[in-house]
């Protein structure tokens, strides 16, 4: 007799091609969503004067937007509603905000609570911490765009999207990249050695982080003047 967990799973798979049809259709307005997005953030950041490595935005790819519905069926996460696969994918929509050092990753915080309408808020550094280990580091936001811009002719097509934005170091960014090729496009699964080293190496950059936040901190202690 088949599972009840089965059953949602196959539900959700005769679902795939409506929806991926379905996200092509909406494509480009997630396309000028993340754009609008990135656009905001950059005119924010210069006026406050960030200095930042780069900011990048994409909206997901057909393929890749049903490779990650696809791990999540594998994944056994089918407790969700099987109605629609695609609120499935948070990041169709997608905003990489790349610090040189982890200070600026709380100065962008306040640049995107004070701009958009936060809808979630998932610091990954934090839950690391708590639990002792090393590996992926990253600010997560799930936001829209405030009430009052969506009833604007030129962005009321924007009304009801989402957009993920991503905050991290340039450090940070450089071993989720390296992870994650390792782990996505690998056709076993990660070994165990594997893992540990990736977790090593995630510790080793956690210190570098914090070495130059703190000579940046001893530069501009220096620049002061005496008395100050």
């Amino acid at each position: 007799m088949r599972s009840l967990k089965s059953d949602r799973a196959g539900i959700a798979e005769s679902l795939l091609p409506g929806a991926l049809q379905r996200y092509a259709s909406l494509r480009p307005s997630y396309e000028a969503f993340c754009r609008t997005i990135r656009q905001d953030l950059m005119e924010r950041i210069a006026q406050r004067s960030i200095r930042i490595h780069s900011i990048e935005a994409r909206a997901k790819t057909p393929e890749n937007v049903e490779r990650k519905i696809l791990r999540i069926l594998a994944a056994k996460r089918t407790s969700m509603a099987v109605e629609d696969p695609l609120r499935w994918v948070t990041d169709l929509a997608g905003v990489r905000v790349i610090t040189f050092f982890p200070r600026t990753v709380s100065e962008i915080d306040a640049v995107i609570r004070e701009r958009f309408f936060v809808l979630e808020r998932d610091n990954k550094s934090e839950t690391l911490q708590a639990s002792g280990r090393f590996g992926y580091q990253s600010v997560h936001y799930l936001v829209e765009l405030p009430p009052e811009e969506t009833d604007r002719p030129d962005r009321e097509g924007f009304r009801g999207l989402v957009a993920e934005i991503q905050v991290r170091t340039i450090l940070q960014h450089a071993w989720a990249e390296i992870e994650h090729d390792i782990q996505y496009k690998s056709v076993r699964a990660m070994p165990a050695s594997t893992r540990r080293r990736l977790a090593a190496l995630a510790g080793l950059l956690e210190i570098a982080d914090r070495e130059f936040q703190a000579i940046q901190d001893e530069d501009h202690r220096s620049r002061r003047p005496r008395g100050d």
